[in-house]
C-alpha cells in the first residue's frame, strides 16, 4: 500500500513539474522577462559606450584646442623671429607652426566625427531605452491579463463546481485519498502498522 502512495506522489510530483516546465516554456511573461534582460544589458553597453565617446570626444577637443593655440602661437614667433632676423629661431618656429597648424587641422576633423558618433550612440541609447521602458509596460500588461484568467478561472470553480475539469477531480481525489491514508496510518498503532507492511 505504501509503494502505491509512493508511487502515486512521485507521478503527481512529476506531472507538477512537467506542467511547470511546460507553462515556463510557453509563458510569454517569462519569454518578455528574456527580453528585458537582454534590452537591459543592451542599454548598460550602449550607456557606456556614450560615456567613453564623450571622454573621447572632450580629449580631442582639449587636444585641438592645445594645437590650435600652439599653431597661433608659432605663427607669432615666427614673425617676431624675422623682424628680428633670427633666420634659424624663425625657420624652427615655422616648422612647429605648420605642424600644430597639420595636427589642428585633423583633429578638427576627428573631433567632427566624434560629435557625429555620439549623437549616434545617443540616438541608439534613446531608442533602448523607449524599447525598455515598451518592454516592461507589455510584461505588466501581461502579467494582468494573466491575474485576471486565474482569477476567473478560480471564481469560476468556487461558483460551478460542476465545471471543474476532470483533471481537477481526479487531483482532488487523489489528494483526499493521500490525506485519508495519512489520517489512517496515524490513528494505527506501531504494531498494525508493521503488519500492513508484511
Amino acid at each position: 500500500m505504501s509503494n502505491l502512495l509512493t508511487k502515486i506522489t512521485e507521478v503527481i510530483k512529476q506531472d507538477i513539474q512537467e506542467s511547470k516546465w511546460k507553462q515556463t516554456q510557453s509563458n510569454p511573461v517569462n519569454e518578455i522577462q528574456r527580453e528585458l534582460k537582454e534590452v537591459q544589458a543592451s542599454v548598460k553597453k550602449a550607456k557606456q559606450l556614450t560615456e567613453r565617446q564623450e571622454l573621447l570626444k572632450r580629449e580631442f577637443e582639449k587636444e585641438y584646442n592645445h594645437a590650435k593655440s600652439m599653431a597661433e602661437k608659432r605663427k607669432e614667433h615666427v614673425q617676431l623671429a624675422e623682424e628680428a632676423g633670427e633666420e634659424a629661431l624663425a625657420a624652427a618656429a615655422l616648422r612647429e607652426f605648420n605642424y600644430y597648424s597639420s595636427r589642428a587641422e585633423r583633429l578638427e576633423k576627428t573631433c567632427t566625427e566624434a560629435e557625429s558618433q555620439l549623437e549616434a550612440l545617443e540616438l541608439q541609447l534613446e531608442q533602448l531605452t523607449f524599447e525598455l521602458k515598451d518592454l516592461e509596460l507589455k510584461r505588466l500588461e501581461y502579467m494582468a491579463k494573466e491575474n485576471a484568467v486565474i482569477g476567473e478561472k478560480q471564481s469560476a470553480k468556487l461558483k460551478i463546481p460542476e465545471k471543474a475539469t476532470d483533471e481537477d477531480r481526479r487531483y482532488e481525489q487523489i489528494e483526499q485519498h493521500l490525506k485519508q491514508s495519512a489520517k489512517k496510518k496515524e490513528e494505527l498503532s506501531i504494531d498494525e502498522q508493521i503488519e500492513q507492511l508484511k
